[in-house]
Parts: structure tokens; C-alpha cells; sequence
């Protein structure tokens, strides 16, 4: 007997759109967990100066991205602009 399970194209956009929110949680608790551990080393080998801050920053706007993306809020590069891309490179409507 053949157990083929069949997705629909809805199914697999959903699908991708739980993944790049499970990969932004994942980036936060890398983020979290990373930048705990720079501010330790910082406060311990030289609390007069907190460099760990430019690493947190700079991070920080990834992670800020990577969420408005993850949630919709700002996707530049979202399924509307793939099928465009698509579209494109074959020279003709899907």
C-alpha cells in the first residue's frame, strides 16, 4: 500500500512560513545565549568599558530583520516576490 501524503500548495507555504519562524526563535536564543556569555566575559575582564554592547548592536539588527521577515511585518523577499522571480527567469506566467 502506498502512504504518499499529498501537500497543497497553501500546505507547503504554511509550512515554510512555521520554519523561518522557527528559525528566528532559534536565532534569539543563540542571540540570548551568546550575547550573556560576551557581557560576562566583558564585566570580568574589564567592567570600566562594556564593549560587548557593538556585538549585541550589531547582531541585534539582524535579529530585528530576520523577525520582520519571520512574521511578515516587512518581507521584501516573500512568496509574492519569489513567484515575480520565477516568472521572470522562465519568461512567462505560473
Amino acid at each position: 500500500m502506498n502512504d504518499e501524503i499529498k501537500v497543497t500548495t497553501d500546505e507547503k507555504i504554511v509550512l515554510e512560513q512555521v520554519r523561518e519562524i522557527k528559525s528566528f526563535y532559534s536565532n534569539v536564543i543563540s542571540y540570548v545565549s551568546v550575547m550573556a556569555l560576551l557581557f560576562v566575559i566583558n564585566l570580568i575582564t574589564n567592567p570600566s568599558y562594556i564593549w560587548a554592547w557593538w556585538p549585541a548592536m550589531g547582531w541585534g539588527v539582524g535579529i530585528v530583520c530576520h523577525g520582520l521577515s519571520a512574521f511578515e511585518i516587512l518581507n521584501f523577499f516573500g512568496p509574492d516576490w519569489e513567484k515575480k522571480q520565477v516568472e521572470k527567469r522562465l519568461g512567462r506566467k505560473l
